[in-house]
């Protein structure tokens, strides 16, 4: 608006400069001459405010055709085709991404994706137009992988995979040395999980291999990183002394536990670790808690102080050691589990054990997860009870069950921590009777589902290739990517995130204010079913956006036809102006 009342000014003016030439002119000046150069006058800023300010249209090529992985060659044709660098040598305009396609086709507001999908490159970019695609079929083999989170030493972890069109492959794990992990079958939807275990500090490569039969399909690199962590605490107060609470230390210092134990010996004798006070200032020391139904009715005013630390964020685990008296129960039911059936000991259903299981532990033979002490004769074997009543109420969450379909174990949330009710009596005899894999799995998700939340280790998740853009975040001015080969790549952060290009394959380093974070980068051609499922599945989220300016909102419109026409009339409008054309030759 500014330049278009310069511009009416401008006009302005010349008419009155005409006007006064005119008049002193008299009769000398031709009245077509005047004519003439007043109406050239707005013509020449109209012109010049619509170059400068081209007009909206809705017309030209509307539509483009973005060609991306897996175009077929015969697309070229049509409407305008961009070739994008994925897409490889086909005929076409080729351009470096989406948005500078846009750039180049102001006038275009949607776009029809040929191949594969749009990269993380282009999504951004797509959102600001319609999009249409006919996706291809879904890629065969392996279509997802899911690494592991950083883990610390010792303790297990678990990948994911999705095999689509190999229903009778088999999925494996193997360790840095070539080992088989863990070994699994898909379910009907294609996922698997795997297991398994990082001994020591630092990075590992792992292996995910496809096999049908004796044919392997396909192998993918796992990258495992393994970082050390505070120690959870854990304090077990038990009624007596027993196998129940021995394994279950053995089990937790094991596991990676800090453990506490402290166990009555009746006659105010207490065994185990020094004594701890159950107040709450000792409590915010522990993450978890675990209590018989004997140190419960022990407790007495100490149930308060246990109760407020669990408000807190402290994670309490109720087992049962046998029958409960009548004040223990009401007391459990009273913090929001209604307890269903007998209050005797029935048998735990269990599966059926693995048979190199069962023969390990008749024949005594150890390994670093069976002490010797766990190999018992067949007549020595103890069975696996419960509590009768199962653990139930309306806002619980079902954590354990056993083969039968009893609920063994719930919890419920109780402020900022959780309280679970185990009523599993014997479960040590699990590691006696073939079963050390289920011990390991109750007691790990009891903990787990209870436990005080630590902090979680910094961790950059995601599948990475070389060459292509990653978006790495939580950065400050002096943060740096390490290279394999040692050498630095400074990141400029913009609103606490920056791009990356990895150039090659393998672990790098972020290195920032909360130090140092391993990462690892795929080969550019590594996982190419997984690569062609995420376009394709980022791709199909776009399809069907309508932005406004798909619905036929103007865009600006090319500007050089009222340039030229600007230049043409003011060319014009200078001839006049020194021409002899309309003046009386007495004038001249």
């Amino acid at each position: 608006m500014i330049v278009a009342a310069l511009l009416i000014l401008a006009i302005l003016l010349a008419a009155i400069r005409l006007i006064i030439w005119h008049r002193a002119a008299g009769e000398q000046a031709s009245p077509l001459r005047l004519t003439l150069l007043l109406l050239l006058q707005p013509i020449c800023a109209g012109l010049l405010l619509l170059g400068l300010f081209p007009p909206a249209t809705i017309g030209g090529s509307g539509t483009l055709r973005i060609a991306t992985a897996g175009t077929p060659r015969l697309a070229a044709g049509g409407t305008p085709l961009i070739i994008l660098p994925e897409a490889g040598t086909i005929p076409g305009e080729a351009a470096p991404d989406l948005a500078t396609a846009l750039r180049r086709h102001p006038a275009a507001n949607r776009i029809e994706i040929i191949g594969r999908g749009l990269t993380p490159r282009d999504l951004d970019a797509a959102r600001s137009v319609a999009v249409r695609f006919a996706p291809p079929q879904p890629p065969k083999g392996l279509t997802d992988l899911a690494p592991p989170v950083p883990t610390a030493p010792g303790a297990s972890f678990t990948a994911g995979a999705t095999l689509a069109g190999l229903p009778h492959a088999t999925v494996e794990l193997l360790d840095p040395a070539g080992r088989i992990t863990d070994s699994a079958t898909p379910d009907p939807d294609g996922h698997v999980r795997l297991t398994g275990t990082s001994r020591t500090t630092g990075t590992a490569d792992f292996t995910l291999r496809v096999r049908d039969g004796n044919r392997t399909i396909e192998q993918a690199g796992v990258p495992v990183v393994t970082q050390d962590s505070a120690r959870p605490r854990l304090l077990i107060l038990a009624g007596a002394p027993g196998p129940e609470v021995k394994y279950l230390r053995r089990w937790a210092t094991d596991a990676g536990f800090a453990v506490s134990t402290q166990m009555s010996a009746g006659g105010g004798i207490q065994l185990g670790d020094a004594p701890v006070s159950i107040d709450g200032a000792t409590l915010r020391r522990f993450d978890a808690v675990l209590v018989d139904d004997r140190s419960w009715a022990a407790l007495g005013g100490g149930r308060g102080a246990l109760l407020g630390a669990v408000r807190d964020g402290l994670g309490l685990i109720l087992r049962a050691s046998g029958p409960l008296d009548g004040a223990t129960r009401g007391q459990w039911q009273a913090l929001g589990f209604t307890l269903k059936g007998g209050n005797d000991l029935a048998p735990l259903a269990l599966p059926k054990p693995p048979v190199v299981a069962i023969a390990r532990t008749r024949q005594g033979i150890t390994d670093a997860d069976r002490p010797d002490d766990m190999a018992l004769p067949d007549e020595m074997l103890p069975e696996v009870t419960r509590l009768a009543a199962a653990p139930a109420g309306h806002d619980t969450v079902t954590l354990l069950q056993d083969a039968g379909g009893t609920t063994l174990a719930a919890w419920r949330a109780l402020g900022m921590g959780r309280i679970a009710l185990f009523t599993g009596v014997d479960s040590y005899a699990l590691t006696l009777t073939g079963h050390q894999p289920l011990y390991d799995q109750w007691w790990r998700s009891l903990l787990g589902a209870v436990g005080r939340p630590a902090p979680a280790p910094a961790h950059i998740d995601g599948i990475h290739w070389a060459g292509e853009r990653m978006t790495l975040c939580g950065l400050t001015g002096d943060a740096q990517a390490i290279r394999p080969d040692g050498s630095p790549a400074r990141l400029i952060p913009v609103n606490g995130c920056a791009a990356f290009w990895p150039a090659n394959a393998g672990w790098h380093i972020l290195r920032g204010k909360d130090g140092i974070t391993p990462f690892h980068v795929q080969p550019a051609g590594a996982l190419p079913a997984v690569r062609a499922a995420r376009d394709r599945a980022a791709t199909l989220m776009l399809r069907g956006d309508a932005p406004a300016t798909a619905q036929g909102e103007p865009r600006p419109g090319p500007s050089w036809p009222w340039l030229l026409g600007w230049l043409l009339a003011s060319a014009l409008l200078w001839g006049l102006e020194r021409s002899r054309i309309g003046r009386c030759q007495s004038a001249l």
